[in-house]
């Protein structure tokens, strides 16, 4: 009968870790954005901040650890998701578009508009995809986090283009949210 019940305790023990891979395969990460600022109905608006750039898994919310140019990074890239984007559009987007030109006048102490180089913005990327990889790690789960922020080779010579291919939210501090 002792054996019986040994043989029950690993058997559920089996049951139990392969619930928990299969909880764990499952889990889809989102990119959270937040925006602070807010002050109209619609949403992301010229004049608001980036005050945050998560990783969601299950209930679990993971804050990357961005400078400010690294929030502008990633908000491009979830505004504009499933683009894939070259550094130089994004060069040109950071330059014309007027949530970016106008990014925190809405706060006390604006900002000047950020400005990148291509050569920047590459580091930049790089620095984004070691903060969801050290995320995702942190969430245990075992994504590369070149599978989240991808690079594709163009018919360009020489010339990346990178996407998310995640899920984004983007969450307003008046509470709004808006699903990308």
């Amino acid at each position: 009968m002792n054996d019986n019940h040994g043989i029950q305790q690993i058997v559920d023990e089996i049951e139990y870790l392969r619930a928990k891979r299969a909880l764990m395969a499952n889990a889809t990460p989102r990119l959270v954005v937040v925006h602070g600022r807010h002050e109209a109905v619609k949403d992301c608006l010229p004049g608001e901040t980036i005050e945050q750039v998560s990783i969601a898994v299950r209930s679990d919310l993971i804050q990357l650890r961005l400078s400010p140019k690294g929030l502008v990074i990633a908000d491009v890239f979830a505004q504009q998701r499933p683009l894939a984007l070259t550094a130089a559009q994004i060069e040109r987007i950071l330059a014309t578009d007027p949530f970016y030109l106008r990014l925190g006048t809405n706060a006390s102490s604006a900002r000047p508009a950020t400005r990148l180089t291509r050569k920047t913005i590459k580091v930049y990327i790089q620095r984004l995809r070691l903060q969801i990889g050290k995320a995702l790690k942190k969430a245990g789960l075992s994504i590369p986090p070149e599978n989240i922020l991808v690079s594709d080779s163009t018919d360009l010579f020489n010339v990346t283009a990178y996407r998310l291919a995640i899920p984004c939210d983007f969450v307003h501090q008046t509470g709004t949210a808006r699903r990308g």
